[in-house]
């Protein structure tokens, strides 16, 4: 990887690269310093400044180098909750103000789903959650079947597993369950009925597919008394919360005006 030039920020880029690419037992300084062409002081030094913000750690006194644990914490960086709300207000404020349904942003929390905002629809149904904060087991709402079916197979099974005697306190199993799963793998959204308070309503969920929401399974869900929307509308409802979705998430990523201004 020798470059035809060298600079600082070069040299560490090259070093991170080799070091992700080499196997656990990581990279000794001679092989660091041979794969990028550099002199093994030029390339010490730069490892030190990298071990300084946990981009690399060395495996005793004199051993091999490998990443650090900022580098995977980079990687792996998840938005805050209150990134997470800034980001999709505005997306449930649109799907809410196109639909007259009231709509949920909602998010795992170990093995229960809790809400992070919600907007009051003109079109009123029965919901599980009592506003901002409120939390039921997953599954027991259909924006709960909808984040277990967002997660990996293992972890889902766990989850299932420790669910179980709950959800059986809400007369669910785990059989139905797992055919909802199924159904929403199939169509990539959840659609169910479920009853609050003597009360049955639709439920209409689309999943939240964001990069940087790794490890935060989410979920926005619309709410709607049961034989309002016909098929026709719950189909429509559905590409009015993607997009929505969408949108938020394009605003959320470009430049403010200020940004514009402050970077002319």
């Amino acid at each position: 990887m020798a470059r035809q030039s060298s600079s600082n920020a070069g040299r560490a880029a090259e070093i991170l690269i080799l070091l992700g690419q080499a196997d656990r037992k990581g990279m000794a300084l001679a092989a660091l310093a041979a794969a990028t062409g550099e002199a093994k002081s030029s390339v010490h030094r730069t490892l030190v400044a990298l071990a300084e913000y946990g981009l690399v750690v060395q495996n005793g006194n004199r051993g091999n180098y490998m990443l650090g644990p900022a580098t995977y914490a980079l990687a792996h960086r998840s938005l805050g909750v209150n990134e997470i709300v800034a980001t999709y207000r505005p997306a449930l404020i649109d799907i809410t103000g196109r639909t007259q349904f009231s709509t949920y942003l909602m998010v795992r929390s170990g093995l229960d789903t809790i809400c992070l905002d919600y907007q009051m629809g003109q079109i009123v149904a029965q919901p599980y959650v009592s506003g901002i904060g409120g939390r039921i087991p997953m599954g027991v709402g259909i924006s709960g079947v909808c984040i277990l079916g967002m997660m990996d197979a293992r972890s889902r099974d766990r989850c299932l597993d420790l669910l179980e005697d709950r959800l059986a306190q809400w007369d669910l199993t785990r059989p139905q369950i797992e055919a909802e799963i199924a159904e929403f793998q199939r169509l990539g959204f959840m659609r169910g009925i479920r009853r609050s308070a003597g009360i049955e309503s639709l439920t209409l969920t689309v999943p939240i597919n964001n990069d940087h929401l790794r490890g935060m399974e989410t979920a926005i869900s619309l709410l709607a008394p049961l034989n309002v929307l016909d098929a026709g509308g719950e189909r429509a409802a559905i590409a009015v919360m993607r997009d929505a979705i969408s949108t938020a998430e394009r605003h959320a990523s470009s430049p403010t005006r200020s940004d514009d201004m402050s970077g002319r």
